[in-house]
C-alpha cells in the first residue's frame, strides 16, 4: 500500500545492518568524493560504494540538443564561471541534454553560441560538449547525460514525432550505439555517473510521417511500442560498455505516468542499476488547467458552486411545498418510473459525452492513463443510460398507455390505484394522508407533470453540483495531490515491494509561488526525492514553438534568443530572477528534506500572473 511509504531517517540502508549518517550541508547538497563512486541502487535510495545515501540535487543545463548544438550561457560568460554559480547555489549533479543529430553530425559551433569561450571557436559540437562535462566534473559536480531528442531542436511537444525513441533517420541502432558511444567517450570520468536513455517518452500521434500513430506501451514486447523492453536492450549495452553507471529510465507520457511498472519493473543484467524519472509541470494535473486557463481560483469554483446548491435547494423547496398544497396525492407510479427513466437516460448520456470528450483530451498527453482513468467512466455512463432507458420503456409498457397524450390524462381511478400499493413504491406519501383510505379529490393535470419534472431535474442538477462542489473542496488540497502523485509514481518509494526503486524528478519548473509549487514542494520534501529542476538557463536560442492546437509557430523574424521563463538565472547569467525559487530548492537538498512553506502562497495560481517574492540578492 502507498499509504505505508514512511518519513525518511537520516540513516542509510545497507544489507549488513550497518548505517551511516547521511550528511547534510545549510543550503547546499553535499558533493560526493571521488573515491565513493560508483553508485548503486539500495532500495529507494540512491548510494555510493559505502552505502551511504548520494541524493541527486541536480539542475538542467541544457543547449546542446539545440540548433545551437552547445551549452547556454557559453556566448555570455566563460563556461567556468558558470559552473561556478551553479555550485553556489548548491546543487551537486547536473542534467546534460544532447541530441542525436548533434552527435552523429558533429557540427561546427557557430562563433556567436560560444563567443565567451574563445577556444571553442572553430571546434565542433563534442568538443563544446567535452568542455562543458570537463568543467563540471573539476568542481566536484556529478552528471547525468540525457539523451534529449533526435533531431536538434525544440522539444516538447505532443504533435511531435520525438515521442518515440527512433524517428525518421534516426533508428533504434543509431540510438543505442549514440548511448554506447557517450558511455565509452567518458567511461574514465568517474563523475559522469548516469546515462539518461531517453527524454519525455510519449505517443506518436498521427501525422503524414506515420499515419494513425502509435500508443506507448510498457511491458507487452512490442518492438514498436514497448519502452520498458527498448529500455533494457538499450540499458544493458550501456553497462556492458561502463557497468560503473545508473541507468536512469524515463516514465511514460512525458515522465507523468509510471503506473505500468509495478507490475513489471525493468531488469537489467547488472542488478541495483536502474533510477526511474518522472517530470511534472502544471499542466500535468489535468485540474491545474481549470485556473490556469480560466484564469480563476479554486476558491471562486467553490463559491459559485455553493450558491448553485443553495439555488437548487430552494427550487426543490419551492416544488414540494407547491405539490403540497395543490391537494393531490402521489405522482402514478408508472408516470414516476417512465419521468425517471427518461432523465436518467438523458443526464447519463450528457455525462457520457462530457467523459468521452475528456478522455479524447487525456489521449492527447497519455493514452495509457486516460484508459485507465478516464474510460471506465465513459461506460459507466453508457450503462446507466441503457440502465435508463431500459427503465422508461418497461415503465411504459406496463402502463399500458399508446402515446403520451394518453399518458397526461390520469384519471382518478389511476390515481386510486397507485394510492394502494405498499409503502416501498410510495415515494411521495404524505403523512396527512398515510394510511387514511381516503380518496384523491383532485387528478394530475399537465401542470403537475410539468412541476414533477422540474422536481426531478432540479435534484439531479443538485446531485451534480454537490459533487462539484466536493471537487472544488478537495481537488486543490495536498491531501488529494498527495493521493494522486502517490498513485502515478510515488508507489515505487514504498520500501520492500518487487517494483521498489528511485524516483528521480528530472525535470519541474513554475512561474510564481502559487499552490501547485507549494503542494509540490510539499511532496517532494516529504518523499525526500530526487530532483532536477528545469532550468539553469536565463535565456535560450528558439526558433519557434508548438501551439496548444499542435501547429507549429515559428518565432516572427527568425530565430533568436528570448527568456527561458522557468529559468533560474537571469539573462546575464549571474543574477538570481526569484528569491524564494532558490530558497525551496535549496531546502529539498538535504537529506531529509528541510523544506517547510515559508511564504503565503500566490492566491491566483495560473501562467502569466507573477505574484512572487522580489529577489533581493543577500538572502540568496
Amino acid at each position: 500500500m502507498v499509504s505505508s511509504i514512511k518519513e525518511p531517517s537520516l540513516k542509510s540502508l545497507h544489507a549488513d545492518g550497518r548505517t551511516l549518517p547521511c550528511r547534510v550541508a545549510n543550503g547546499h547538497a553535499p558533493l560526493v568524493p571521488s573515491e565513493r563512486f560508483p553508485l548503486r541502487v539500495e532500495g529507494r535510495f540512491i548510494v555510493d560504494r559505502l552505502g551511504e545515501r548520494v541524493k541527486w540535487a541536480c539542475v538542467n543545463w541544457y543547449g546542446p540538443e539545440s540548433i545551437s548544438f552547445t551549452f547556454g550561457g557559453m556566448e555570455k560568460l566563460p563556461v567556468d564561471e558558470i559552473v561556478k554559480r551553479i555550485a553556489e547555489l548548491g546543487f551537486n549533479c547536473v542534467r546534460v541534454a544532447y541530441s542525436l543529430e548533434a552527435h552523429v553530425r558533429n557540427p561546427f559551433l557557430e562563433e556567436q553560441f560560444v563567443k565567451a569561450n574563445r577556444f571553442l571557436s572553430g571546434k565542433r559540437f563534442l568538443d563544446g560538449f567535452d568542455a562543458g562535462i570537463e568543467a563540471l566534473t573539476k568542481a566536484g559536480l556529478m552528471v547525468i547525460i540525457d539523451q534529449h531528442v533526435s533531431r536538434a531542436g525544440y522539444c516538447c511537444h505532443w504533435s511531435q514525432d520525438e515521442g518515440l525513441w527512433y524517428v525518421p533517420g534516426y533508428p533504434e541502432d543509431i540510438w543505442i550505439q549514440s548511448l554506447v558511444n557517450m558511455t565509452r567517450r567518458y567511461r574514465g570520468n568517474s563523475f559522469v555517473v548516469g546515462i539518461d536513455l531517453r527524454n519525455e517518452v510519449h505517443d506518436l500521434h498521427s501525422n503524414p510521417k506515420w499515419g494513425n500513430g502509435l500508443m506507448m506501451t510498457w511491458g507487452d514486447n512490442d518492438p514498436k511500442t514497448d519502452w520498458a523492453a527498448a529500455a533494457t536492450r538499450a540499458g544493458n549495452r550501456v553497462l556492458a560498455e561502463n557497468q560503473d553507471l545508473i541507468i536512469v529510465v524515463m516514465a511514460l507520457c512525458f515522465g507523468m505516468e509510471l503506473r505500468p511498472m509495478r507490475s513489471h519493473p525493468i531488469k537489467l543484467d547488472l542488478p541495483n542499476r536502474v533510477v526511474y524519472e518522472t517530470h511534472n509541470y502544471v499542466e500535468y494535473q489535468f485540474w491545474n488547467l481549470i485556473p490556469r486557463d480560466l484564469g480563476i481560483t479554486f476558491s471562486t469554483l467553490r463559491t459559485i458552486t455553493m450558491l448553485s446548491c443553495l439555488a437548487l435547494s430552494a427550487t426543490i423547496f419551492y416544488l414540494l411545498r407547491r405539490w403540497r398544497r395543490s391537494g393531490t396525492g402521489y405522482p402514478p407510479k408508472h408516470l414516476f418510473l417512465m419521468s425517471l427513466g427518461a432523465w436518467s437516460a438523458l443526464f447519463s448520456l450528457i455525462f457520457m459525452a462530457m467523459a468521452f470528450t475528456t478522455y479524447k483530451a487525456a489521449c492527447t498527453y497519455c493514452k495509457w492513463g486516460a484508459q485507465e482513468d478516464f474510460l471506465p467512466w465513459v461506460y459507466f455512463w453508457l450503462l446507466a443510460a441503457l440502465g435508463g432507458l431500459a427503465l422508461l420503456v418497461v415503465s411504459w409498457r406496463l402502463s399500458g398507455m399508446a402515446s403520451l397524450a394518453e399518458l397526461l390524462q390520469v384519471d382518478r381511478n389511476l390515481l386510486q390505484s397507485d394510492e394502494s400499493c405498499d409503502e416501498e413504491t410510495d415515494l411521495f406519501r404524505k403523512s396527512s394522508g398515510e394510511g387514511s383510505g381516503r380518496e384523491i379529490t383532485r387528478p394530475w393535470d399537465r401542470g403537475l407533470v410539468i412541476n414533477l419534472q422540474c422536481f426531478m431535474v432540479s435534484v439531479i442538477l443538485l446531485l451534480v453540483c454537490m459533487v462539484a462542489l466536493l471537487a472544488a473542496i478537495f481537488i486543490d488540497t495536498y491531501w488529494f495531490y498527495e493521493r494522486w502523485l502517490d498513485k502515478q509514481w510515488g508507489f515505487a518509494l514504498e520500501e520492500g515491494q518487487a517494483f521498489t526503486a528511485p524516483i528521480w524528478m528530472g525535470e519541474f519548473g513554475y512561474l510564481n509561488h502559487g499552490s501547485f509549487w507549494l503542494q509540490f514542494m510539499r511532496y517532494l520534501s516529504s518523499r525526500d526525492v530526487d530532483f532536477a529542476y528545469w532550468a539553469i538557463n536565463g535565456i535560450k536560442y528558439s526558433e519557434g514553438f508548438n501551439q496548444a492546437n499542435g501547429e507549429y509557430r515559428p518565432l516572427p523574424g527568425g530565430a533568436r534568443w528570448v527568456v527561458e521563463l522557468y529559468g533560474i538565472l537571469g539573462p546575464d547569467w549571474q543574477t538570481v530572477k526569484k528569491a524564494w525559487l532558490v530558497r525551496d530548492l535549496q531546502a529539498l537538498m538535504d537529506s531529509p528534506s528541510r523544506w517547510i512553506p515559508t511564504d503565503i502562497g500566490c492566491v491566483t495560481d495560473f501562467l502569466g500572473h507573477f505574484c512572487d517574492v522580489p529577489f533581493r540578492g543577500p538572502d540568496v
